[in-house]
């Protein structure tokens, strides 16, 4: 009778183990929705043929590869998907800079690229010396151009700089390179991006500032910093082996991201 007590007893154990373990099975299958805006090089919503997807996608899915997380960018607006990942509604965003705003809602990984903000210039013209936005201040600066919906449209607002903003990168590139722009205020992946698909060379561009971003993932969401321990640790082991140089190697960015 005591035998079979303590058996039915290592049995209940048993099974209780394995249930915790099958939970935790669970949570690492469960796809963990990352917003990610569609922002080439860095994340393609529509690839070409090529198939490229971008260098936070590659890098992502490599992370989730070495982590064991099913990580699952999925495209939508900036806004969009910012909104749903601060209320816990998806699990995190592709990627984002840190502000002291975001931190009461994000755990932020370590870095996965550095973005770059500047200033390009119009092929065949000598660049003008300017070192911060307050350059483009002089009323006899020329026409700045910037692309709508990017936080540094209201850089300019706030810094009451004159400025004709369009509907995106490839309509910006365009106006430069044509000389409808004596400037143009933008990211510098995207724009080198573009050059290098159309006449394959890169126009001046003078650096303003640089920063890194990070993959967020919502505080609102459970077991969320437990899961950035482990994609901080595939980060780690990818910068050691190189992965995030070949990444970006693909994509002619390093060392610019």
């Amino acid at each position: 009778m005591r035998r079979t007590v303590l058996a039915l007893i290592c049995t209940a154990i048993t099974v209780a183990g394995l249930a915790g373990f099958s939970h935790i099975g669970v949570a690492d299958d469960r796809p963990l929705v990352l917003a990610c805006n569609d922002f080439p090089p860095l994340k393609i919503e529509h690839p070409g043929t090529d198939g490229l997807r971008g260098t936070d996608v590659e890098a992502i899915l490599e992370i989730a590869q070495r982590s064991g997380l099913h990580l699952a960018p999925r495209f939508m607006p900036w806004k969009r998907g910012y909104a749903e990942a601060s209320e816990g509604t998806i699990d995190g965003l592709c990627s984002c800079s840190y502000r002291a705003d975001r931190a009461a809602l994000f755990h932020f990984s370590d870095a996965i690229g550095e973005t770059s903000v500047g200033i390009f210039h119009p092929p065949g013209e000598t660049p003008e010396p300017i070192k911060s936005l307050n350059d483009l201040a002089s009323g006899d600066i020329g026409i700045v151009g910037v692309v709508k919906g990017y936080n540094l449209e209201s850089e300019l607002d706030d810094a009451k700089i004159p400025h004709l903003a369009v509907s995106g990168d490839r309509q910006a590139y365009d106006m430069l390179v044509n000389h409808r722009f004596d400037h143009l205020y933008s990211f510098r992946a995207p724009i080198d991006f573009i050059a290098r698909q159309g006449a394959g060379n890169e126009i001046a561009y003078t650096e303003l500032r640089s920063s890194p971003y990070f993959i967020c993932l919502s505080k609102k969401v459970t077991g969320t910093a437990d899961m950035m321990v482990r994609i901080n640790d595939a980060i780690a082991a990818m910068r050691k082996d190189g992965a995030f140089h070949a990444i970006q190697r693909r994509y002619g960015q390093a060392p610019i991201n």
